[in-house]
């Protein structure tokens, strides 16, 4: 198997399908298109888009490969092994499902799942009746420097903490896009909420089963919401989540949309350490005799760790489909996990 080699499509041309690979400051691959071309097991052999500009784009720069105006034209066309979906919250559903159809080995989708969990029940259900494996693409699940940190949660000693946090531009939460995702609550609250279930399946007693049942088993009750911030059109800018689990007393999830900056940023502390790790930086400390006191400790950062260079995230994704068709790893990131994370964002968004 480990000579075969797959056929890919990609339905979406757009920033996260293509365009993103050709930001400089990005560590690349950082689009769907090249990490799929960089890897040699993959031949990418179509692509669609209903936008013109995107297609022709993407075109120029793939031009072994054919290139539709919609999908359904492309498997009239096209067999691929994989399909990968990287198109806008409010299509999901329907080029899921159409992906699906389409009967390829493996289905990538992009974050989040759906719009909801209404649609994402109705996209597993279809991928169970016939059988298709999905990959969805938490793209931090894949990177080398979140999984260095989640290898080091039993240095930290158990969780006390881990609170969460995102800052942007864009409100929390506007009823008014429900139907397009263009909130960050979901749009970019769907990457914070996964990854903290991440750490949280790592401090499970059985990961198996925080990954086939709902977010229920990982944590408790229904969020308490304090901070909540208003603009003067009554959006929601600004939000904190408080919740348990039995991995952790004390989870804690921010969201503000009133930011003139990115971030993203995981705070976690343990009884013997702390993990410190968001966009482009990993810290990881220990327990140490304090050298500031006598006779406490203090954390001290942990020079014998080491923190990865490069993140290799959406390459390692890539590489997660070709081990998982060749039978040698389960998927890194599952419809079951996708759906945690919506069931999570939702129980947040009813508290508005």
């Amino acid at each position: 198997m480990e000579n075969t080699t797959y056929t890919a499509a990609l339905v979406g041309c757009g920033r996260i399908g293509y365009s993103l690979g050709l930001d400089k400051k990005r560590e690349q691959p950082a689009s769907h298109t090249m990490a799929l071309t960089e890897n040699s097991r993959i031949t990418l052999v179509a692509g669609c888009d209903t936008d013109s500009e995107r297609r022709s784009a993407w075109h120029t720069a793939n031009k072994t490969a054919a290139v539709y105006s919609s999908s359904s034209d492309m498997y009239a066309h096209h067999s691929p092994d994989i399909i990968t979906v990287a198109v806008n919250e409010n299509a999901h559903l329907a080029e899921a499902l159409a992906a699906i159809a389409a009967k390829p080995r493996l289905v990538i989708l992009e974050k989040p799942v759906a719009l909801d969990t209404i649609e994402a029940f109705r996209i597993q259900d279809a991928a169970a009746r016939a059988k298709i494996p999905v990959l969805v693409n938490h793209e931090r699940r894949f990177a080398d420097d979140y999984r260095a940190a989640r290898s080091y949660l039993p240095q930290i000693g158990n969780l006390q903490s881990i609170h969460a946090s995102l800052h942007s531009s864009l409100c929390v939460y506007n009823p008014q896009e429900e139907r397009s995702g263009a909130y960050s609550l979901i749009h970019d609250g769907t990457h914070l909420v996964d990854i903290v279930l991440f750490f949280l399946e790592a401090k499970a007693d059985s990961e198996t089963a925080i990954s086939t049942e709902t977010t229920k088993s990982v944590l408790h009750g229904h969020p308490v919401l304090t901070g909540l911030f208003r603009d003067e059109k009554k959006l929601v800018r600004q939000v904190t989540a408080h919740y348990s689990s039995e991995q952790c007393p004390d989870i804690a999830f921010t969201m503000s949309g009133r930011s003139r900056f990115f971030g993203f940023d995981i705070d976690i502390y343990g009884t013997e350490g702390r993990i410190c790790i968001g966009n482009g930086y990993c810290k990881l400390y220990h327990r140490e005799a304090s050298r500031l006191y006598t006779g406490f400790y203090s954390l001290m950062c942990d020079k014998t760790a080491t923190i990865p260079k490069k993140t290799r995230y959406f390459s390692n994704m890539v590489q997660n489909a070709v081990d998982f068709l060749d039978g040698n790893a389960p998927l890194g990131s599952t419809l079951q996990n996708g759906i945690n994370a919506l069931t999570v964002l939702e129980e947040i968004k009813r508290g508005f």
